[in-house]
Formats: structure tokens, sequence, C-alpha cells
């Protein structure tokens, strides 16, 4: 698996050895991450290549980012279980990431979805819960992967993610009016 980095993000993380990447064909694939600051806190956005189902690690320290590959599985495994995905299925998942590159960015699709998502995570933080101090990480989580995205057919990133793990979207979830 390919952790593809913003120029920000790898410049923080100390410019580590970049790897040209595969193209996975299994699972979900690559991820992407970028350094952003909500609120004067630095925030690291991580977004799925394939679904655009992403997470924040909010108020992240510098030595959050000497560790940020056993952040980003800690982070993905507990958001996978907020989101109700079964146990099997989350085992399967973190598998499939022992072994982690880095690269730089490569789509521009991803990225432009990257941007809107900061712009709503930004929104969302600040507007509606009064600053990064008041918030609960993984309830703003569901929320932003539960709005529609261009990038993925207009479906919600969650409905992407359900269809890709398990074979089907799960009940409650229409994308039609």
């Amino acid at each position: 698996m390919i952790l593809h980095c913003t120029q920000k993000l790898l410049k923080e993380l100390g410019n580590p050895s970049v790897q040209n990447p595969a193209e996975p064909n299994t699972g979900l694939g690559n991820w992407y991450a970028n350094l952003l600051t909500i609120d004067r806190r630095k925030c690291i956005l991580f977004t799925n290549e394939k679904t655009l189902y992403s997470f924040l690690i909010a108020k992240v320290r510098k030595e959050n980012l000497k560790n940020i590959v056993d952040d980003f599985l800690f982070n993905l495994n507990l958001n996978l279980q907020a989101e109700g995905f079964p146990i099997e299925v989350i085992s399967r998942v973190m598998q499939e990431y022992t072994d982690i590159g880095f690269a730089k960015t490569a789509s521009r699709q991803v990225l432009g979805s990257m941007n809107e998502l900061t712009f709503q995570y930004k929104y969302i933080i600040i507007n509606h819960y009064g600053g990064i101090e008041n918030i609960r990480i993984l309830g703003v989580n569901k929320e932003i992967n539960r709005t529609i995205m261009g990038g993925i057919r207009y479906l919600r990133p969650l409905e992407s993610l359900q269809e890709l793990l398990l074979g089907e979207r799960q009940p409650g979830y229409k994308t039609e009016p």
C-alpha cells in the first residue's frame, strides 16, 4: 500500500524516501494524506483513492508525524469500527496494510476531492461546533462520509466503502430522491 502525501506533508515528515507506486488491484488500495490547519491546529486528512472515504486526525503534534503509519492504521481501525463494519472485515483491511510506503500525490481528482473535504471539515468544525476543542472527531468523520461526492458518481463515501468491502450498500442510504 502506498500513502500518497502532499508536498507539504512530505516536508513535515522529513522527506521520507518515496516510491514509484504500483496500481493496487485488490482491497481498498492506496490512500492520500494532506497536512492542514484548522482552528490554528495541525491536522492530517486521509482519503481513500477508490472510495473517497476520509478521516481526520485532529491536533497533530510533531511526534505524531514520526509515527504517521501507526496513527493512520490505528485511526482507520477506529473509524471502521465506528461505522459498524464487522470485525472480520476490519481485520482483512488491516492485513492489507502490513507494508506501507510513501509516494507523491498522483491523482488530481482525489486532490480536488480532498480540497472539498478540507473545506467541509473546516466549516463543520468551526461553524457547527465552535472550534476544534469542542469536537468528537469520530462523529465529525461520520458526518463527512455521509456527504455526496461527485468524484465517486454522486455517492456518499460510506456507500462507496460499503460496496467495496461488503459487496453492497447497506439499507437506509439512498442515492435517489
